[in-house]
């Protein structure tokens, strides 16, 4: 019973002095990632990277710190390769001993992933776009160094490439290329959402589907789908991360019509004037003399140019009898010459 206590005792301190962090039997460990690159570069034609202690360090130190500091929330593609105050690969390469001369150089490839995510997913799926891919199987990588931490579920990779410009060819690589058609059997189908009901297309990423796969399922391009969530150029994604696809239209609101009552109109009270009582009067006849009709009208005009006309005739008239007035005989009144004689 006592040594049953020490043992189970002994199990205790051996748990908590392994590293924290560290995934080893649900996902793989950092030598199972090393192994699937050199069996990637193999299929190439390139030869297995040698492994070396700095770079390892290195590698898992960069995996502990992004596993503690974003957990189950992964960083973006560039945040993932800042270390601790700020530090870039090489930094933390040259700290862990690896030592940099002319036409050395330090690559780093990182990656996110819910836990149960084996090596061959992330190599073959997860960094099969172009830039990530063309590191592992440069021709002038010489060492290599990985990195595996666990946080919650989420599962943090980090592969580290000491590369020696010109020492196998150029640093492109000789099959720096995008996966043949013997790699991409490994990437998962990808299952099409279909809209909501705003329009909008929302892809929820599963193990195994990288973004060029669901840009093809999607008939867009890579370019488009960086674009829409707000991603960098060599963005990692991870399982369960939501892509969005398509923007949801936004309804076309119809305008209300109100009716504004019109406000009375108010009508101008004319001016009263003052006027005398005979103006009035002829005003009432020159008004009832306006309202006379046409035919009342007619005769009247007809009675007063009769009217006219035989005034104008008498008085034609009476001027041709003045005219026609005989002499007057003055010889009775004048004297008689015999009264002078």
């Amino acid at each position: 019973m006592k040594i049953m206590r020490i043992l189970l005792l002994l199990a205790v301190c051996l748990a908590l002095a392994a590293p924290a962090g560290t995934a080893q039997s649900d996902t793989g460990t950092a030598y199972d990632l090393i192994a699937a690159v050199n069996t990637l570069r193999q299929n190439q034609g390139l030869a297995a990277l040698e492994t070396n202690g700095a770079l390892m360090a290195a590698a898992q130190g960069q995996s502990d710190y992004l596993a503690a500091t974003y957990g189950t929330s992964p960083p973006t593609w560039d945040m993932g390769h800042v270390g601790a105050g700020g530090t870039t690969v090489r930094d933390r390469a040259v700290a862990a001993g690896y030592p940099l001369s002319a036409g050395w150089n330090v690559l780093e490839n990182w990656a996110a992933a819910r836990s149960g995510t084996d090596v061959s997913t992330i190599v073959y799926s997860m960094w099969s776009d172009a830039s990530h891919w063309n590191q592992m199987v440069s021709a002038d990588a010489v060492h290599v160094g990985a990195g595996v931490s666990e946080s919650g579920g989420m599962v943090y990779f980090i592969l580290n490439l000491g590369v020696k410009y010109g020492s196998g060819g150029t640093s492109a690589g000789v099959a720096a290329t995008i996966p043949t058609a013997a790699v991409t059997a490994r990437v998962a189908p990808v299952r099409v959402s279909t809209p909501d009901s705003g329009g909008a297309i929302i892809h929820v990423v599963q193990i195994g589907q990288a973004l060029w796969s669901i840009a093809g399922a999607y008939d867009v391009t890579v370019d488009q789908l960086i674009a829409l969530n707000n991603l960098s150029a060599n963005a990692v994604i991870y399982e369960g991360q939501e892509l969005l696809i398509q923007v949801g239209y936004t309804p076309t609101v119809s305008p209300t019509v109100t009716l504004t009552p019109r406000p009375p109109t108010r009508t101008p009270v004319p001016q009263q004037t003052a006027q005398e009582l005979e103006d009035e009067e002829d005003e009432g006849g020159s008004s009832s003399l306006l309202n006379m009709d046409r035919r009342t009208m007619g005769m009247l005009l007809v009675l007063v140019c009769g009217i006219g006309l035989a005034l104008i005739v008498l008085g034609t008239a009476g001027k041709e009898r003045g005219r026609k007035k005989p002499p007057r005989d003055d010889a009775s009144e004048r004297p008689s010459d015999d009264l002078f004689s």
